[in-house]
């Protein structure tokens, strides 16, 4: 359990890193987008490969946030009738709902480096005038899926344990509906 928890906190520290890198390339893919769009406006000229260039930023950065999320709760679900529901049953729910969440992106991330093998294998690049060697790209967005999903490994082994303990608090606390209270502690 300890080996866990160390493990989590590391991934943790890792999240962070990687949700700020995400969020850079997101406001660089912006800059770019802005920049282009009022040269063409203004001196009918274009910056070839922004629309690629923030294609690429804008998957890179949602798969490098999905560990922060998982760590932090931040997923969106719907619990109009979860918040009903007694503790016990919530807290097997959360289980069950995360090791799926897991197997599809588990499942997405095979898909992606066969992809990104096929990719390497064939020395593919972008079409457009860029050139970009798409195993670049491709090799980023597979790394966020991987944390993903070593990150949701750990959380669903501590979450396990948990449950054989019957310790339905702590699995709420790391797999639940963040409540409005701990909603409102975060943010101030």
């Amino acid at each position: 359990m300890i080996f866990l928890d160390k493990t989590l906190k590391g991934l943790d520290r890792i999240a962070l890193r990687l949700v700020w890198l995400g969020g850079a390339l997101l406001i660089m893919a912006a800059v770019i987008v802005t920049v282009d769009v009022i040269l063409r406006k203004i001196f009918n000229i274009s910056m070839a490969g922004s629309d690629e260039l923030s294609g690429y930023a804008f998957g890179i950065a949602t798969t490098l946030s999905l560990s922060y999320a998982l760590i932090h709760r931040s997923n969106i679900r719907v619990d109009a009738l979860y918040q009903h529901l007694p503790s016990k049953l919530c807290a097997i729910l959360d289980i069950i709902g995360n090791i799926l969440l897991i197997a599809f992106v588990s499942y997405v991330a095979w898909r992606g480096f066969l992809m990104l093998a096929d990719t390497w294998s064939n020395g593919s690049r972008s079409i457009s005038p860029l050139r970009t060697p798409l195993a670049i790209p491709q090799t980023i967005w597979f790394a966020g899926l991987l944390l993903c999903v070593i990150t949701g490994t750990a959380i669903i082994l501590r979450s396990l344990i948990h449950l054989a303990k019957r310790d339905w608090q702590s699995i709420n606390q790391s797999l639940g509906i963040k409540s409005v209270d701990d909603q409102i502690e975060e943010e101030s």
